[in-house]
């Protein structure tokens, strides 16, 4: 995984992966900036993953009560169609520590994805409350609406984060369709200080198609905000992929070595073509495929502009 990723990362994730349900997609998160060697691990789970490995992971009880009732057919959220589970790993514990220190608790961040016709008030009376494992303060409540108020359609949210390891546990949403006119439309709505750095940052993705904004919610919509593009077709089929990269690594913002770890990353490994690195217990059938999912730049007032490959992998049968 270099040099994306340190050996000491690659140890985290393989501790904290032997707790976590095999078969699901899985996305890392590799920051490009030199010198930025932290990965974090998310996990999509569907109703058909395997949720009873879960219940032996030590989590927060919210977050175990949530995937119980997600997971019953016909309940509250049964509109929920999928659960990611993201994983911030520790940058300052010791690997053979990490998860075996009694009462050590793994907090992930919980996101919900949306349908196209999910209810704002079903989001912000139903979803939010279920996320937070609370009742949401009236005025989070309020903001959420109001921000959900100035997405104009074809736009739409389409995640609903509860940020728990965060300062503070903020809600994120994520929308999706805006293009640079949207972006600033709803930005001059509910964060017009932030309007301006934003759509510097999204210059920067010139080109790229599916352009989603996400910010975070607290008492205010916090300063913290990030935009994210991508294209339909992997880097062996579309060269507007190298072009952005290109962009990053002229800015400073991407090392040179990890552009092309990234671009090379899409393909697919086997027991029968990397026998040393395929996982014991789980058999010689089946492929490990990899994609490059899309770009994302994190805007800051306080510090310079972050950006992000989101590296996604999952376990197939040879029969799919």
């Amino acid at each position: 995984m270099a040099p994306l990723f340190s050996p000491r990362a690659v140890g985290c994730l393989q501790v904290v992966a032997r707790n976590l349900p095999g078969g699901v997609l899985a996305a890392l998160e590799a920051r490009l900036a030199t010198g930025e060697d932290a990965v974090d691990l998310s996990i999509r789970l569907q109703r058909s993953s395997n949720l009873s490995a879960l219940a032996l992971v030590p989590m927060p009880e919210a977050v175990h009560a949530l995937l119980v009732q997600w997971a019953q057919p016909g309940g509250a959220l049964a509109r929920v169609p999928s659960v990611w589970l993201e994983i911030d790993l520790p940058t300052s514990v010791a690997v053979p520590d990490l998860l075996s220190t009694p009462g050590t608790l793994l907090v992930p961040s919980v996101c919900a994805r949306l349908r196209a016709d999910a209810d704002p008030l079903w989001l912000a009376d139903t979803l939010l409350p279920a996320l937070t494992g609370e009742r949401p303060a009236p005025d989070l409540r309020a903001l959420l609406l109001r921000c959900l108020a100035a997405v104009s359609p074809p736009a739409r949210p389409v995640y609903l984060f509860s940020l728990l390891p965060r300062a503070g546990s903020p809600v994120r949403l994520e929308i999706f369709g805006l293009g640079l006119d949207g972006i600033a439309s709803c930005l001059r709505q509910v964060a017009p200080a932030s309007m301006d750095r934003v759509l510097a940052a999204a210059e920067l993705l010139t080109g790229a198609e599916r352009l989603h904004l996400s910010f975070d919610l607290g008492a205010e919509v916090l300063p913290r905000i990030g935009v994210e593009g991508s294209f339909p077709r992997l880097p062996n089929r579309e060269p507007r992929w190298a072009e952005l990269f290109d962009r990053l690594v002229d800015r400073g913002l991407c090392a040179a070595e990890k552009r092309d770890a990234a671009l090379a990353w899409p393909g697919y490994d086997s027991f029968w073509t990397t026998p040393e690195r395929w996982p014991t217990g789980v058999g010689s059938g089946g492929f490990c495929a990899r994609a490059l999912s899309h770009i994302k730049l994190v805007s800051r007032p306080d510090r310079e502009l972050e950006a992000k490959a989101y590296l996604l992998l999952e376990r197939l049968s040879s029969k799919a």
